[in-house]
């Protein structure tokens, strides 16, 4: 059963559309000076392109640019453009083929199977535009968490700048991770220790819901280790509007080890067991 149009996501994709987008790219190859205009007019009296949509494709051809040279590059470039506008029907893509035709309008659908996408045995160039969909949905579904990370990021820069503000002496803080996302923490900062500052590596956490749930990478914890003394975590508790800040001794009894060939690269920690909660 198909889905109803909210799932069916742009109404560019449609085949009147795409091929009214390929038809007057022909047209203004075949005759380079003409205006857009001039070769929509000569196509609507044409038997063969009488019927097709132009002011979508005309729209197609403002946001896109020229067709392709074959009809499945064509339906691939629209598709992939269309899907860089987060439709609906994007996040039923890792799910697989079947899933995403449910999802799909019976235009939309069309268009999809003119690209290739429903073929029994795809090519490896379909392979390939399916998988880069694909990513472009997994990204998607990561953009919430990253726009969370990035915001308790800059709650936490600005906690430590207005912090830093009233220590005699102390170099300006920094927001590491918006120029190396490899350092192993987010913010450099400062705390004083005998009347003068020293170095405070913050990296940055946030979780919305419960159970409350801390994800540490290799890096972040090999940092960490190095730097046993000046690293911290702060762990922003959203739906609280709470922050937490845990010390290497916090998380140190939590974190798992190497064992045998075995290497750990990453750890989801329970924060109901960690000091403070």
């Amino acid at each position: 059963m198909r889905s109803s149009g909210s799932l069916t996501g742009a109404s560019r994709l449609r085949p009147s559309a795409v091929e009214g987008w390929r038809a007057v790219t022909r047209q203004l190859a075949a005759v380079p000076h003409e205006s857009v205009a001039t070769a929509v007019a000569r196509l609507k009296v044409s038997y063969a392109t009488a019927g097709l949509d132009y002011s979508e494709a005309q729209a197609i051809l403002e946001t896109v640019g020229p067709a392709k040279e074959s009809a499945i590059a064509s339906y691939q470039t629209l598709i992939e453009h269309e899907a860089m506008l987060r439709p609906a029907w994007l996040s039923v893509l890792p799910s697989g083929r079947r899933p995403l035709r449910d999802a799909l309008s019976a235009d939309a659908g069309e268009c999809f199977r003119r690209a290739g996408a429903f073929d029994d045995q795809p090519a490896v160039d379909v392979v390939a535009f399916l998988d880069r969909l694909a990513n472009l949905a997994r990204a998607s579904a990561n953009l919430p968490l990253v726009e969370s990370g990035r915001n308790a990021e800059r709650l936490s820069f600005e906690l430590e700048r207005a912090r830093c503000a009233e220590m005699p002496g102390a170099p300006a803080v920094e927001w590491v991770a918006l120029d190396d996302n490899s350092a192993g923490y987010d913010i450099l900062s400062f705390r004083q220790i005998d009347g003068r500052p020293v170095p405070k590596l913050v990296e940055v956490k946030s979780c919305r819901g419960r159970p409350l749930r801390l994800l540490i990478t290799r890096n972040e914890w090999d940092t960490a280790c190095r730097h046993r003394e000046a690293y911290v975590v702060h762990f922003w508790d959203v739906d609280a509007e709470r922050l937490h800040e845990l010390s290497w001794g916090d998380l140190q009894p939590h974190m798992p080890i190497d064992q045998g060939d075995a290497r750990w690269d990453r750890a989801t920690l329970s924060l109901k067991r960690l000091h403070g909660f």
